[in-house]
């Protein structure tokens, strides 16, 4: 009598049997079964399949293995059988399921054919089935209306325009500051302490003070490390050398904004605010008094122009900084905002309300007769607005993180808005490579030593 080879042997010998070779388990299934197969690595489902019944009441192999106590090829077939074949036909049956649900199926009558759909389509009136064309054209037209209206859902309307503007968001200014913030958590741990907001942007702040880098300062003897820009530092280091100089300074600005506040302290004896075209009027200088202008570095162009051109129709002789205060970042978005504003329905500046360039956005639009907006998230977002207007213009402040623009941009750009997304590139920028404070520089090379 043939000795029976467990499970395990027949599966490693179907796995090593080559083409045109005929081993027991080939053989078994070719001529027991009346199944051809050729056994490879990627049929061992094939295999468990065959093995794992008893068709026409025949011997079943398994059971054989299984009542022969030999634990180690079944618990090896088990493992097979769920991990290729039980897991495999639950995930066939249910797409069997859906494509049965779904398909159409033909049965030939003579000449004609007949589209047989399931029982549960089949509709019933006075007692009598209805034709079986009338019932295939009502489910046909359905069909089609329901996917048409999906495609009509989620299809873009031509004539509905999202301009994601060029530039906008983080200026160098305030990705400098930010990094120095995270830099020191880095170095020193939390907490640090930071005088003012390290950046006019709620959404940024709360990460930051999340982070370890609270408001107020509690404890003395700290280092100080200023992370001021550069370019609010240039205007610092002019009103100081000017005042020196005998010069009357004119501080173009807002007097309760903090930028102001510091640089007017820079010189508070001889510094004089101008807030509008009105202040100007006031001024009263000698002849001969030398006169010198710096302007808030996130004013408005438009606004600040007309202040400077009536100074010097007022004091020809009046000086200030040759490559000017207002900020790159500042001159670049209202420059490319202006360029597209005036071509569309509505603009949406992203940026907090504590934001003077985020409110100059705003304003630059709408002094052209283009409505705008100003949003710190998503849901500040009134539907409401957006009725009837097909044309938007976005843009975000230069405190603003570039996902919080993001978030706009996949809300309109899906329904129910459907806005088709357009870049604008506006204006170009020169974006300027400044380092960290350099004594923070210093202690994080020595600390690296």
């Amino acid at each position: 009598m043939r000795r029976k080879r467990s499970i395990l042997q027949i599966f490693e010998n179907s796995i090593k049997s080559k083409e045109g070779k005929c081993n027991f388990t080939k053989r078994y299934i070719t001529h027991y079964y009346n199944i051809p197969l050729k056994i490879k690595k990627h049929d061992l489902p094939s295999v468990i399949k065959y093995f794992s019944h008893k068709p026409n009441g025949k011997h079943n192999y398994v059971t054989n293995m299984i009542t022969q106590k030999n634990r180690k090829s079944f618990l090896f077939f088990f493992f097979l059988y769920n991990k290729y074949f039980f897991g495999k036909q639950e995930q066939i049956r249910k797409m069997n399921y859906h494509e049965e649900m779904n398909k159409i199926n033909i049965k030939n009558d003579g000449n004609r054919k007949i589209y047989m759909y399931p029982k549960n389509d089949i509709h019933e009136e006075d007692g009598d089935h209805k034709n079986d064309v009338e019932i295939n054209q009502k489910r046909n037209e359905q069909n089609c209306k329901s996917f048409n209206d999906e495609k009509n859902e989620n299809a873009r309307d031509p004539n509905k325009i999202l301009y994601l503007i060029n530039p906008r968001g983080f200026c160098k200014g305030v990705s400098r500051a930010i990094e120095t913030v995270e830099e020191c958590l880095k170095l020193f741990k939390p907490p640090i302490y930071v005088k003012h907001k390290i950046v006019h942007n709620d959404i940024v702040c709360k990460k930051l003070e999340k982070e370890g880098a609270h408001k107020k300062q509690k404890k003395k003897k700290l280092i100080e490390i200023d992370a001021t820009c550069p370019l609010v530092n240039k205007v610092h280091v002019y009103v100081q050398m000017k005042a020196k100089e005998n010069y009357d300074i004119i501080l173009i600005g807002y007097k309760n904004h903090v930028e102001v506040i510091g640089t007017y302290n820079e010189a508070p004896h001889c510094t004089h605010i101008v807030e509008n075209v009105n202040d100007v009027d006031k001024l009263n200088f000698p002849l001969n008094k030398k006169l010198f202008y710096v302007t808030q570095t996130t004013l408005s162009m438009d606004d600040c122009a007309l202040i400077v051109q009536k100074l010097k129709n007022k004091f020809p002789h009046i000086e200030t900084i040759p490559s000017g205060s207002i900020c790159y970042a500042t001159t670049n978005r209202q420059t490319a905002l202006n360029k597209i504003c005036t071509k569309c329905d509505l603009t949406i500046v992203v940026g907090s309300s504590s934001s003077s360039n985020a409110k100059k956005l705003v304003y630059s639009s709408q002094i052209r007769n283009v409505p705008a907006v100003l949003l710190n998230t998503v849901h500040d977002l009134d539907q409401q607005i957006l009725k009837n207007v097909n044309k938007i213009a976005l843009t975000s402040a230069a405190s603003t993180p570039e996902q919080e623009t993001q978030k706009f941009v996949n809300l309109l750009t899906n329904p129910p808005f459907n806005y088709t997304l357009q870049n604008f590139d506006g204006a170009h920028e020169n974006v300027p490579k400044w380092k960290l404070p350099k004594n923070l520089l210093h202690m994080i090379k020595e600390r690296e030593k």
